[in-house]
């Protein structure tokens, strides 16, 4: 299976806050063709050490465990989220590790950087709701309203 990563930097800068320790959730309103996007962060001494997400349905079940809808999407799109729902997370997480080693800055600075993003070729869309439920998520974060949030993608 060929995999295209292509590399979205992020143009958001957030300023003047620290992460807030907790836990912080987002799910996207309502279920466009029966999924609805979700992610989730934890914080803890002022960073992120914990980033998951996936699609669920009405009744809770995860698209990335669904193996008839997991078989097609990877036939037709060369991936499928059982793949991506892990990938995505753990891109950014190396991605934030990276950045601030190669940078020197202390990760509990007062000035967050949400670094870049990687867009999964095949998983464009959501990739993209991947990348605004972080920002949605980081800004609850500096806020500190932890908890369960909904929103529209």
């Amino acid at each position: 299976m060929k995999k295209i990563i292509l590399y979205l930097i992020m143009a958001t800068s957030i300023l003047g806050a620290q992460l807030v320790d907790g836990e912080y959730s987002v799910q996207q309103e309502g279920y466009p063709r029966g999924w609805a996007s979700t992610a989730r962060i934890r914080i803890e001494d002022g960073k992120i050490v914990e980033i998951t997400t996936n699609k669920m349905d009405i009744d809770g079940e995860l698209v990335s465990e669904d193996v008839e809808y997991n078989e097609k999407m990877l036939a037709k799109k060369g991936t499928n989220p059982k793949e991506y729902s892990v990938v995505l997370p753990q891109n950014l997480m190396e991605s934030l590790k990276r950045s601030h080693v190669m940078t020197g800055e202390s990760v509990k600075k007062d000035d967050f950087h949400l670094p870049e993003i990687d867009i999964i070729a095949g998983a464009t869309s959501s990739s993209k709701k991947f990348k605004k439920m972080m920002e949605f998520l980081v800004e609850k974060a500096e806020s500190g309203e932890t908890g369960n949030h909904r929103m529209k993608l």
